[in-house]
């Protein structure tokens, strides 16, 4: 899964929620299906460039801020990341985890 649809679609999440949308809501207001954003955010499917245009649009931000994944980056965000995909993760996933982690 490429890294960069992945930051766009918890971005798209992350500023949909603190605009008070649920996923339909956007879907609505860009003309897309509420499944269409559910595959976006967890980013299973490619926005096109009109798409992001109009949830810009609908979220009342600019375009750039889509792209700005400055948060991602933060310490603290990367820890809960780590701590979610332990508590959710099957003891496989862990275990190829760790044999990542002891190859750094």
């Amino acid at each position: 899964m490429n890294d960069t649809l992945v930051l766009l679609g918890k971005q798209i999440a992350n500023l949909r929620s603190k605009k008070g949308f649920t996923q339909e809501k956007l879907a609505e207001l860009v003309n897309y299906s509420p499944n269409h954003i559910s595959k976006l955010e967890s980013a299973r499917t490619n926005p096109s460039f009109e798409l992001l245009v109009n949830i810009a649009k609908a979220l009342d931000i600019e375009l750039k801020e889509l792209f700005n994944f400055d948060e991602y980056e933060d310490i603290n965000y990367i820890k809960s990341e780590f701590n979610k995909f332990l508590k959710t993760s099957d003891t496989k996933r862990i275990k190829a985890l760790y044999k990542i982690y002891k190859t750094l």
